[in-house]
Formats: C-alpha cells, structure tokens, sequence
C-alpha cells in the first residue's frame, strides 16, 4: 500500500470518461506517460462474474478502471495491484472520486506480492501486460514506465496463472487475457491449462491495425508470431481473447 511519505506527485493527471458495463467512469489519467483503460478494459467488464460479498483481486490495476467498476459491483472488498506508483496514486484518488475509497485498497508491487498474507479472492481480474515488448512499445501502447509482457508477450500472464492458485476461493474465478498474433499464445495456453482444470472462452474478437502499426509489427515480431496476425476484411488484426479459468489445480 502507499505510504503518504511515498506517494508521488501526479499533478498532470486530466479527467477522462470511460464507459464500462452499467457504468460511467471519470477518472484521471496520464496519456502521455502511463497506460489509459482501453477497449480490452471495457470487455473485462462485460464478462467479469461478480456476485454479492465477493472479494476481488484487481491484479495490473492501471489507474484502477476494473478495480473500481469491481467495487461498484456488490462485491464486499476489492484489492487493486499495480507495479507502478502513479498507477497505484491515481487509483486511490479515482477511488475517492467515486466514493469507493472505503472499500478499495490499492497496493503497489508485482501481481499478489504486497498483499496480505493468507488473503484470498473470489474472482481475480488478470488484466495484465501480455503483449510482447516490441510491439507493445513501438505502437505506444505501453510506455517506459509500464512493465509489458516481455520478449514473447507471455511472461508476466505465465506467472500469474502459476500463482493464483494460492490466492484463489475454492469455487473462485481468475480471469485473463490472451493477445492472439501479439504474443506467444500456446505458451499461456498451456501453462492455463496445466494450472486449471477448466477454461472458458468468454470473449473472442478482432482488432484491426492501420497499415501503418502493421508494419510497425511486422518489424518487431518473429514469423511464428506475425503469422497469427490475419486479414480481416480489408486489414490486418490481431486476435483478443479473455478466459475465464476455474477449478485450479493445486501444485
């Protein structure tokens, strides 16, 4: 959690809408220089399950979108994580200007790391960096500041699913995304099936590139990645994916 002798000053920040399922949000937000909710955002709540008295973990909260619209929800406490510390500043003040500061508690660090110890969750929303580092940079998606999901797209998703395990109800649900095309998606598919019994397919859509990002792509991803980029229509896309993973198998 931050300390008030830790907090940083974001005094830049601008008031944006973002609209969510049964919700609009107006949060404050860094464009130029931290990740801002976007289209992947706004299907996770679609599709995220909340029922009365969960407690949710919001794992890669950004400025804390899904943890808010979670604690909005009839869940009884939500935890937002985040590595970084104006990601974790100005979710605590979206909180406030929602008024769901008193059920919200945004920590900084890296996924469940600085939470409390013997704490488990519900549902954990898993909407983190999992596009590889060269496209995910070079489209401007991610800034310096944003930790992304590596070479291959994989490493940060790979881990959380390895770890949810121990923070996760018995009957709970982790939620994930996978970036068909931008990262390695066999490689997390496996590891989601090793550490879950089961997987359900919860959003299956297409996001098309400009001419312009797909060569930009195309210059930062092996063949066996770019080749998953497929035409649709008249342009080239790439494939969004988020799952809903139960049962999880103890290591």
């Amino acid at each position: 959690m931050l300390g008030h002798d830790e907090k940083v000053l974001v005094n830049e920040a601008v008031l944006r809408t973002f609209k969510l399922k049964d919700h609009s949000l107006d949060l404050y937000v860094l464009p130029e220089s931290l990740f801002v909710p976007n289209a992947v955002s706004r299907l996770f709540a679609k599709v995220v399950d909340i029922a009365p008295g969960d407690v949710v973990f919001d794992i890669g909260t950004g400025t804390g979108v899904l943890a808010i619209w979670s604690a909005l929800q009839p869940s009884s406490q939500v935890y937002a994580v985040d590595p970084v510390a104006e990601h974790c500043e100005l979710a605590e003040r979206n909180a406030k200007l929602h008024e769901v500061d008193g059920k919200l508690i945004a920590f900084q660090g890296s996924l469940f790391d600085p939470l409390p110890e013997g704490l488990s969750a519900d549902v954990i929303i898993g909407d983190v960096s999992g596009i590889a580092d060269g496209p995910g940079r070079a489209l401007g998606w991610y800034s310096s500041e944003v930790p992304t999901g590596g070479g291959d797209g994989t490493e940060v998703i790979t881990e959380l699913l390895h770890r949810a395990h121990r923070h996760l109800a018995p009957k709970g649900k982790l939620y994930f995304p996978v970036a068909v095309g931008l990262s390695d998606d066999d490689k997390i598919m496996r590891a989601a099936r090793a550490c879950f019994d089961s997987l359900l397919l919860k959003v299956d859509v297409w996001f098309p590139l400009s001419d312009e990002e797909y060569e930009i792509v195309s210059c930062c991803l092996p063949p066996e990645l770019l080749q998953r980029v497929k035409k649709k229509g008249s342009r080239m896309a790439w494939n969004g994916l988020i799952y809903e993973a139960t049962r999880p198998k103890k290591a």
